[in-house]
């Protein structure tokens, strides 16, 4: 009986660490919906997370994957940095988007977000 406690204690407060970002204004389902034309609805999405950095800054991997789903790609830099990208136009094939952008989130050696910016 007491070890079964002790269990459940320790899964409550693992997957207390591992809760998602709460971001005023950002749509999880629309970001998660495919870049099928050219429209800004990513764009906008990824300024509001750029906007709201702070609530992002220092989350790690598996907390920004349960926000924003799997990068369309993923760097590993030096000094074990990494870089998850995701894609907010479908290349450069819109007119009213000149270059392909990309939202772009580092992680630092210890897994925390430590840069979240748009690219081109």
């Amino acid at each position: 009986m007491r070890i079964l406690a002790v269990a459940s204690i320790l899964c409550v407060a693992l997957w207390g660490c591992y809760s998602t970002p709460t971001i005023e204004g950002f749509d999880k389902e629309l970001w998660k919906t495919p870049i099928s034309y050219c429209d800004q609805d990513k764009i906008n999405l990824a300024n509001v997370l750029v906007d709201n950095k702070d609530k992002l800054l220092g989350e790690g991997q598996t907390q920004i994957k349960k926000l924003l789903g799997q990068p369309s790609e993923h760097e590993l830099y030096r000094r074990t940095e990494k870089f998850f990208y995701y894609n907010l136009t479908p290349g450069d094939t819109c007119t009213n988007v000149p270059t392909p952008k990309r939202l772009s989130i580092r992680f630092d050696a210890l897994d925390r977000a430590k840069e979240v910016m748009i690219i081109e």
